[in-house]
């Protein structure tokens, strides 16, 4: 009697642990079902992010262009009206471009 007596409280507890095992699986799938929607929710966000921030990126990197390749004429024109002066300086004659009278 004692044997059964023990058998049928150890059945009540692999019961016990059985359906304490299934309401943490199901506890654990609810919580990572609602993680995941809202992963997915902040990835819509992101998205709708990246989406209004497209125009203002491409407005910019326009600007930046414009800005460069203004930079490369002046650097150009620069450099050309140095070439120029040099060149000028060279072809001058010996005597217009020294300061000092010759003795």
């Amino acid at each position: 009697m004692a044997l059964l007596a023990l058998s049928g409280c150890d059945k009540k507890t692999s019961d016990d642990l059985k359906e304490k095992a299934e309401d943490a699986k199901q506890t654990v799938e609810a919580k990572t079902k609602e993680a995941k929607e809202a992963a997915e929710k902040q990835i819509e966000k992101a998205k709708e992010a990246a989406k209004d921030a497209q125009p203002k990126l491409e407005e910019m990197a326009d600007k930046a262009k414009d800005a460069t390749q203004n930079a490369i004429e002046k650097t150009k024109d620069a450099a050309d009206s140095a070439a120029e002066k040099l060149k000028d300086a060279a072809n001058a004659s010996p005597a217009e471009t020294s300061p000092t009278p010759t003795p």
